[in-house]
């Protein structure tokens, strides 16, 4: 702008260039805000780097140190050896972390010493452990232990699959403890020759929605209550698993209190208990169907203060209680091999067809689901005992 007079008046003339001048640093103050802005909410923003597969051994890091470094989404690949926990346990915090081994239980082995559970699942960790023999060497001190192999702590939802989990001790759930809310998916495991002091020699879940499937739980003992599977206030889904040889003093496979489970397509065979051989529920509102209980021993199915929801449907049961009552019979289930623990279904097995008529538990094929462990829409589908391999 110019101060000029003209005939004896003064007038203010705007000069183009220092008007366009102006403009053009208002311009450049103006992107410069703009950019630094940007920049400030990029440094404030995480770095997000892409999941990655780590390999272990890794330099001289212990197993634990590569856990606790990885990030969420990673998958660790676990080398054949023994790694011992003698002192403390392999702890996974990490929400989502993938943990495998390379060549499968029999080679991978992850050795405890009953301080302690081997492995803890923290609160909020839904990691997945894929592929290990769990196991403790033994221990006496066993006197307040939760999850003598694996412990879920509340919230948790790991998914555990593929592993052999033997010879561990706790006072609950030897194998195995789900903890207050935790949901973990136990799925096509060995647990095999784990002990309760108290219940659950393979698995207990207290107030837990565990869902545990496609097992093979053999050899297990609790003194009290729950030789294989143990539950109290729990909605835990058990189904499609072998349940064999296991011991309590009642529920020698399965032992329910207060509950609201879903026990469905499971096979029984050979457990023991003072009462209630097979399983045991007191109080509660479970759901029994499509089982077969043969040859437990003493009782096959013991039902406590329950209502007519609780009544087992669709199932065989050996020693001819609820026969011809919700679909119910007895009689030889004829397994393929019973003796060494083969319990496919032979073709003409009365169980083949005899399931519940609720499309919800229809075979793959679309017939009504076969009774036991082999029927249903999450069917066992192999039937080695330690290895789980077909």
């Amino acid at each position: 702008m110019i101060d000029r007079t003209v005939a004896g008046r003064r007038w203010l003339v705007i000069d183009g260039n220092q008007e366009l001048r102006s403009r053009l640093y208002l311009r450049r103050v103006f992107l410069f805000l703009v950019l630094s802005s940007v920049l400030c909410i990029i440094e404030l923003v995480p770095s997000v780097s892409p999941a990655e597969t780590l390999y272990f051994p890794r330099g001289n890091l212990p197993l634990q140190e590569v856990v606790s470094r990885a990030a969420p989404g990673d998958t660790i690949i676990v080398a054949p050896g023994t790694y011992s926990f003698f002192y403390e346990s392999l702890t996974i915090i990490n929400e989502s972390l993938q943990i495998k081994s390379s060549h499968g239980p029999e080679q991978t082995i992850l050795l405890g010493r009953g301080m302690g559970p081997v492995v803890i699942f923290s609160r909020g960790s839904k990691a997945v452990l894929d592929g290990f023999t769990i196991t403790s060497v033994d221990s006496s001190r066993v006197l307040d232990l939760k999850g003598g192999g694996i412990y879920c702590a509340p919230e948790s939802a790991p998914v555990i699959t593929n592993n052999v989990i033997s010879g561990n001790k706790a006072v609950f759930g030897g194998a195995i403890y789900c903890d207050t809310l935790s949901a973990p998916v136990i799925h096509d495991n060995t647990i095999v020759n784990n002990s309760a002091s108290v219940t659950g020699g393979g698995i207990f879940s207290f107030r837990s929605s565990a869902i545990i499937s496609n097992n093979r739980l053999i050899d297990n003992e609790a003194a009290n209550s729950g030789g294989a599977i143990g539950g109290n206030r729990d909605s835990a889904r058990i189904n499609n698993n072998i349940i064999w040889k296991n011991r309590a003093g009642f529920g020698g496979g399965i032992s329910s209190d207060r509950s609201s489970s879903e026990i469905s397509n499971n096979t029984l065979v050979l457990n023991v208990a003072d009462y209630g051989g097979g399983i045991v529920v007191e109080k509660g509102s479970v759901r029994l169907t499509n089982l077969i209980l043969w040859h437990n021993t003493k009782d096959e199915l013991y039902l406590k203060q329950v209502g007519p929801s609780a009544r087992p449907s669709y199932s065989l049961i050996g020693d001819g209680a609820f026969r011809g009552i919700n679909g119910n019979i007895s009689g030889a289930p004829l397994f393929e091999n019973a003796e060494s623990g083969d319990f496919r279904l032979q073709p003409d097995s009365p169980c083949i067809d005899s399931g519940s008529v609720d499309p919800f538990y229809m075979d793959t094929d679309g017939s009504f689901s076969d009774m036991g462990a082999f029927g249903g829409p999450g069917a066992l589908s192999n039937n080695t005992l330690l290895s789980g391999k077909d």
